[in-house]
């Protein structure tokens, strides 16, 4: 059975409102995502929070679960990697297939689907795009002249420059073993992507999946763009 860990504790300060519960196309960024998770084969949900917007994200779960299970947390540590870990512990003890997703970005509704499909049975999979203009987050690395996935560079000098295969977060963990190590090695060392990157370095194969687009909710200016992409004409935040 898989669980899909959605990430959904940010406070917006770019923004100037919360994420979670913002309205794209008649749908939340939280509903957007357990509606593509479900799509992909995911039973229950671990949707960790903070606590100006528990209750909030609690009801707007509510509204769509149809039945999935959903546990709706605080996170316990001050950032992304906190809220990974959070998660990560709630995993069920015999979990085989784990997503980690942060709800901000835009991505195409198969996108969860063909991240599970890449590798099913034991790796990481992270959905990625081409870069179309610098940006300020993580890029994938790759071994050279392969297509294996070495690790996530997170905020390199500069930005990740255009043409470089972007870091979304739609991850996908398979295997019990390699959940484990991701689990522990992120509660140890305080750092998801170090604990991907451990275990990529360790032989645990890796892939990108290229999304055909994406768009990450940071700002006023990503809103709009994110608007556009789905063909949502509301101009209120």
């Amino acid at each position: 059975m898989t669980t899909a860990i959605l990430l959904a504790a940010g406070h917006g300060t770019r923004l100037g409102r919360d994420k979670p519960t913002l309205v794209l196309a008649g749908e939340t960024l939280l509903q957007r995502h357990m509606r593509q998770a479900r799509a992909a084969g995911t039973r229950q949900f671990i949707i960790v929070t903070n606590a100006s917007n528990q209750a909030a994200v609690a009801d707007h779960a509510a509204q769509v679960a149809d039945g999935t299970p959903f546990q709706v947390v605080l996170q316990d540590g001050p950032d992304a990697h906190a809220a990974a870990a959070t998660g990560l512990r709630l995993l069920p003890a015999d979990c085989t297939s784990a997503f980690v997703c942060g709800i901000t970005d835009i991505v195409p509704d198969d996108a969860y689907t063909l991240v599970a499909k890449a590798l099913p049975q034991h790796g990481i999979s992270i959905a990625s795009a081409v870069l179309e203009r610098t940006f300020v987050g993580g890029m994938l690395g790759f071994r050279p002249g392969t297509t294996d996935l070495e690790g996530i560079i997170e905020r390199p000098p500069g930005g990740c420059p255009p043409g470089r295969l972007v870091n979304i977060w739609v991850h996908h963990l398979a295997g019990h073993d390699l959940i484990c190590r991701i689990r522990r090695d992120t509660i140890a060392f305080g750092d998801y992507e170090t604990a991907v990157n451990m275990a990529l370095a360790t032989n645990t194969p890796g892939t990108a999946v290229v999304l055909p687009f994406w768009e990450a909710i940071k700002d006023p200016a990503s809103l709009i763009r994110a608007r556009a992409l789905l063909g949502d004409t509301t101009t209120a935040a």
